[in-house]
């Protein structure tokens, strides 16, 4: 939300502050090391974790008066960059990932269906149905405004 835009510690934005510490946590994982083009044929049991980025924000005004929801409230990597907005096991496309998404700060309000949505999309379309478990992690800094549509 705008409220990220704010200073905090040494950094310019909370926001910057935040996918600091995402990145440094993604360090951390133990990564599968699979390329976001495996989508849903991901090896078995690997050992290792895949994830994605999906970013959330939006304006109150930009209203779709079919759906009710606010539109372009949510956005993750192109297709040409990174891990294209898919789940990756591999370091190089997620830091990638992470920097297209600095470079690419909403600064909006909080708005999260469409952003849960892509979620969705992403553990849908991009992960065999074997057995494996699925998270999706939630960063916000304030009260969601659309959290009667969930």
């Amino acid at each position: 939300s705008g409220s990220m835009s704010q200073s905090f510690g040494r950094h310019p934005h909370g926001f910057y502050a935040m996918m600091e510490m995402v990145r440094d946590w993604v360090k951390t994982l133990p990564l599968s090391g699979e390329l976001s083009s495996v989508g849903s044929n991901s090896a078995p049991s690997t050992g290792g974790v895949r994830l994605g980025l999906v970013q959330f924000s939006g304006e109150p005004n930009s209203v779709n008066p079919a759906t009710g929801g606010v539109v372009n409230s949510a956005q993750r990597t192109p297709p040409a960059v990174g891990s294209g907005g898919r789940l990756s096991g591999d370091l190089v496309q997620l830091e990638s990932d992470i920097t297209w998404h600095e470079d690419n700060y909403m600064a909006q309000l909080t708005f999260i269906e469409e952003g849960l949505n892509m979620a969705a999309d992403m553990l849908t379309n991009d992960s065999p149905l074997d057995g494996r478990r699925r998270i999706v992690i939630i960063i916000t800094d304030g009260v969601l405004m659309d959290g009667d549509r969930l």
